[in-house]
């Protein structure tokens, strides 16, 4: 559909209204003076509005399809002209911007995580556990042989 519909139908819309005018100056015969004269005027002018609503829905349609199409473009258009390696930038910016206000830098931090203590994790993982169980939780000697008390290293 193109764009001079909504021109033609106000053309419709100025047509039918002479129309309806001429029927108007009719209905003083008083052969035409009758009731199905009227009916007949209120049928057109029915007619009339549904064929408006038609022609207005047909082109709310078609022009939600040109946006979403054209949406579609932009958004190719611009992933086309994004470079992957922005997001760097973009953490680059706000590192500097962190560091002008004096703050910490936030990468590498993982929010909602607290640092554990070597002896937090000692207390809780082997707090139940016997030695067996330890070696098949921690197969790391060092661990093994800090919490059984040779933290030297030697075995």
């Amino acid at each position: 559909m193109d764009r001079s519909a909504l021109g033609y139908l106000v053309e419709i819309n100025r047509n039918i209204e002479g129309a309806l005018a001429l029927m108007a100056k009719l209905a003083a015969y008083l052969e035409l003076n009758n009731r199905d004269f009227t009916i007949h005027q209120s049928y057109f002018r029915e007619h009339l509005a549904d064929t408006n609503l038609l022609i207005l829905d047909a082109l709310g349609s078609f022009e939600q399809n040109a946006m979403l199409e054209a949406n579609r473009e932009r958004v190719a258009y611009e992933r086309s002209i994004r470079d992957p390696d922005d997001c760097y930038l973009e953490v680059k910016h706000r590192e500097e911007e962190l560091r002008e206000q004096g703050k910490p830098s936030n990468i590498g931090t993982l929010f909602g995580m607290r640092k554990l203590t070597r002896e937090e994790i000692m207390d809780s993982s082997f707090g139940d556990a016997g030695p067996d169980e330890a070696e098949a939780v921690f197969g790391d000697e060092e661990v093994l042989q800090e919490h059984e008390g040779g933290s030297d290293g030697n075995s």
